[in-house]
């Protein structure tokens, strides 16, 4: 096997098992790789003084996207369920996703790099 095949091959991307009292169980989280975190930071922008707004979509999607299923690795959410899960309960997805931006990097260094 080549080099770029170890790479590709390897799993760079760190978990992190979250305790979710509202939805009682056990969550996996990973931190999101490149593209997922393009297309997700990608559309929010500062405003004028540099401050950054999340809507609920917003932050639902990176729970979405950072959700995962730690016998396959999949993602446990699709793009088609993040209006619905942008009704959970607000702690829970502030858990999650507290949990998936502290892996990945926050929203406001993304979108200030």
């Amino acid at each position: 096997m080549g080099l770029s095949q170890d790479i590709l091959g390897f799993n760079d991307l760190r978990t992190k098992e979250v305790k979710v009292p509202q939805w009682k169980r056990t969550v996996t989280v990973q931190e999101l790789g490149l593209e997922d975190s393009l297309i997700t930071f990608g559309s929010i922008k500062p405003d004028k003084d540099g401050r950054v707004t999340l809507t609920h979509t917003d932050i639902a999607q990176i729970v979405a996207r950072g959700v995962i299923d730690p016998e396959t690795g999949e993602r446990v959410f699709t793009e088609k369920e993040v209006p619905a899960l942008a009704k959970k309960n607000h702690k829970a997805l502030m858990l999650l996703y507290t949990a998936i931006t502290s892996l990945s990097g926050s929203v406001e260094d993304e979108v200030k790099n």
